[in-house]
């Protein structure tokens, strides 16, 4: 009976992920025109770290459909990337608990100070690389100023720990007006004929880091590493 469940469960999630692909297909790259570059730089396979600022709440499906192509979105589910939405955004209710569950999301209790909780996220983050591929948003929430704000403690410790095989600086470029933040949780005022890139980096290097201790500071050079490489993106493709 319960081998009869697991496999209905990840039929269903097959299922749930290639319609959510196509969904962010349709917002992204029909309702919209972002366009996509560095489409060279992406690695076919698993173990990645996909590191973003975050503009809109539906930032990750405009990931996930850039970074996976129709191929590995049928033949290939474990490298559809994790993503860590807020527990007290998509998980409030039954259903929508259900539904996001079956898009592989890791929920999250955002600004807890309790360690505990914490480090269970960490875990199951580092699981997440280790099975498959993971999204973060550095930043931790989105922006309202379009500037890209300072990588979260909690996202260099995860690297820290986890220490993926690749690490994938993107950035996004004029995405906000697409689901500008006073929308709220209303999708239906998402909008259409907007203009946007999202740019994919070539993998940055953290080995040296990996050979310093898990202090302060070495989280502090990680998160400044993280940070850099999402500039250099924006600096060169301006």
């Amino acid at each position: 009976m319960r081998k009869a469940q697991n496999i209905i469960r990840a039929t269903l999630s097959h299922v749930a992920l290639f319609f959510g692909w196509l969904w962010g297909l349709y917002i992204f790259r029909f309702l919209n025109k972002v366009e996509v570059v560095g489409r060279e730089n992406l690695l076919r396979t698993t173990g990645i770290l996909y590191l973003s600022n975050h503009q809109t709440l539906i930032d990750s499906f405009l990931i996930g459909a850039c970074v996976l192509n129709f191929w590995e979105i049928l033949f290939y589910p474990r490298r559809v990337p994790w993503n860590a939405p807020d527990k007290g955004n998509f998980f409030k209710h039954l259903i929508g608990r259900y539904v996001f569950s079956l898009l592989k999301n890791i929920p999250v209790t955002r600004k807890t100070r309790n360690r505990q909780v914490m480090q269970e996220q960490i875990d199951k983050f580092c699981q997440a690389i280790d099975d498959s591929n993971l999204v973060l948003f550095f930043e931790g929430t989105r922006t309202r100023t379009r500037e890209i704000g300072e990588c979260k403690a909690g996202v260099a410790k995860t690297i820290l720990e986890a220490k993926p095989k690749y690490i994938v600086p993107i950035w996004l470029d004029g995405i906000q007006p697409i689901m500008p933040v006073d929308a709220g949780f209303n999708f239906t005022k998402i909008k259409w004929g907007h203009r946007g890139r999202i740019v994919i980096g070539q993998p940055v290097v953290f080995a040296d880091l990996y050979q310093l201790p898990d202090n302060g500071n070495t989280r502090r050079l990680v998160a400044q590493r993280v940070r850099d490489s999402v500039m250099a993106l924006q600096t060169t493709n301006a």
